[in-house]
């Protein structure tokens, strides 16, 4: 286990998805009717979120026994991704969208994550 206030805790306090997610939001609705943006976008905000609420539910599981810090991470692993499929299948049928920019966008937060892992520990 952690402990209170280290580095893990630090490094996403104070964040919030707030600002990223409305500014991806706003550039999906302006890039709607383009189908490459309009993907990227939308994938850019869900991948945010789904990236923020892993964060955020590895932080909890981290103060729980282990066979409780499993069954919360499953649950919040079955609602993350439940939820990141509803948006999706309902952006797929309402918009005209590119599948291979939505996966772009819906990457991004996590290799940016990996990559700023990468430089700060060299």
């Amino acid at each position: 286990m952690g402990k209170p206030g280290g580095r893990a805790q630090t490094s996403m306090a104070g964040w919030s998805p707030g600002i990223p997610v409305l500014t991806a939001m706003i550039l999906f609705v302006i890039y709607q009717n383009h189908p490459l943006w309009a993907g990227f976008w939308l994938g850019l905000a869900v991948g945010i979120l789904n990236f923020h609420a892993l964060a955020a539910a590895a932080g909890k599981a981290v103060w729980l026994q282990k066979e409780q810090a499993r069954r919360y991470m499953t649950r919040s692993y079955m609602i993350r991704y439940g939820m990141r499929f509803v948006i999706l299948a309902i952006a797929f049928v309402i918009y005209d969208i590119h599948p291979i920019t939505l996966l772009a966008g819906l990457t991004l937060p996590t290799a940016v994550a990996v990559v700023r892992y990468l430089v700060r520990t060299r």
